[in-house]
């Protein structure tokens, strides 16, 4: 059996109550500059950046994807989807380009890459838990999804899960039951001696052979009551195409952190870790985060304010054209280059409140 570290995030996502909202458009200027991810209004609509740029008007469709595409392929309203985050919604675009997770080159291999993506948290029937992530590459990627209830072994799971993949073009498969199969998808017991799979007949999963590109999925409770499951996604080849980026989103204090891990396998990875709170663009987010790196001998690093770095890792400005930074000086993050290996990481907010925070971990050059 491979042994992965799961990327395993807390977190609660309130798409129906607005808590966490990606952030307010703003008035497009054609003399301001903006990063993927930017969300900007021009005329009667409203536009996202799928490419840096400057002085690239929408509906530019280079650099410029209305949210009404966003909106049709997550069956959403078009005013919900900037409660949304940002790697979901570029996740359900046809052609939108991933440079957030910008790969190889500097630190980094074309060998190297993240081996799973896993994110924890509360989920119901009207409250599901939402993820992204892209594959880059030129050959498909075979990958084991898994909704998980019963099988974290921890109370107050959710029973029966459902879970969705979709790409920019809508929902690809759906599964309530990972025994049995309604599609065109292996069943996971044919993949079993390389995952830690489910262990109760209601949690849910299959595996896919995915073109590179970007996906999202959704996990839901079926019972509709609010519940703790788990998203599992791990790649089951060994072929070039990988994932790329970690972005999760949730509810954080000094003694409730948003914990995650991951696997680097390969050569070394330069990787850019943020702990967001006031970009988030939300009400009742972490005034002050703070983020901790781990391996299996204990703290690697560990940041209080990403513009003031404490010891030898770099600081997030050397890879701003990359991604999408912080921009509050009390937010945390710093950029690592990392060996082969099992990794963690822990967010707090420094406050001591619960408040919304993020942590995002993209591959940088």
């Amino acid at each position: 059996m491979k042994s992965y570290t799961s990327l395993i995030f807390s977190f609660v996502f309130f798409l129906c109550c607005g808590s966490f909202i990606q952030g307010q458009p703003t008035s497009y200027s054609n003399t301001a500059s903006y990063n993927v991810g930017d969300l900007v209004v021009s005329g009667s609509a409203t536009y996202i950046a799928i490419a840096g740029n400057s002085g690239q008007t929408p509906p530019n469709t280079t650099f410029w994807t209305d949210l009404s595409v966003a909106a049709t392929a997550l069956n959403i309203p078009v005013e919900l989807v900037p409660s949304i985050d940002v790697t979901t919604i570029l996740a359900s675009l046809p052609n939108a380009a991933p440079d957030v997770n910008s790969s190889s080159g500097g630190g980094s291999s074309s060998t190297s890459k993240f081996e799973g993506i896993s994110c924890r948290g509360l989920v119901s029937s009207n409250q599901p838990m939402f993820g992204g992530f892209t594959i880059k590459g030129t050959e498909n990627k075979k990958v084991a999804f898994m909704g998980k209830g019963k099988t974290m072994g921890v109370p107050g799971y959710v029973t029966d899960t459902i879970l969705e993949i979709h790409n920019s073009s809508g929902m690809l498969s759906v599964n309530d039951n990972w025994q049995t199969i309604t599609d065109s998808n292996e069943n996971l017991s044919t993949v079993s001696s390389e995952i830690n799979g489910p262990e109760d007949s209601l949690e849910s999963g299959m595996v896919m052979t995915l073109s590179p590109g970007n996906y999202s999925f959704v996990l839901k409770s079926k019972s509709g009551a609010l519940g703790g499951a788990m998203v599992e996604a791990y790649e089951i080849d060994s072929l070039s195409s990988k994932f790329e980026g970690i972005s999760c989103r949730g509810l954080v204090s000094s003694n409730q952190p948003m914990f995650g891990g991951f696997t680097i396998e390969g050569a070394n990875l330069k990787v850019a870790f943020m702990g967001k709170g006031k970009t988030m663009g939300v009400p009742d987010y972490a005034i002050d985060t703070i983020l901790e790196i781990h391996n299996s001998s204990g703290m690697l690093s560990v940041n209080d304010n990403w513009q003031s770095i404490t010891d030898s890792n770099e600081n997030l400005s050397t890879v701003s054209p990359q991604i999408n930074g912080p921009e509050d000086k009390l937010e945390s993050g710093m950029v690592m280059t990392l060996s082969p290996g099992n990794y963690s990481f822990v967010l707090k907010s420094k406050s001591g409140s619960v408040a919304g925070a993020m942590v995002e971990a993209y591959e940088v050059e």
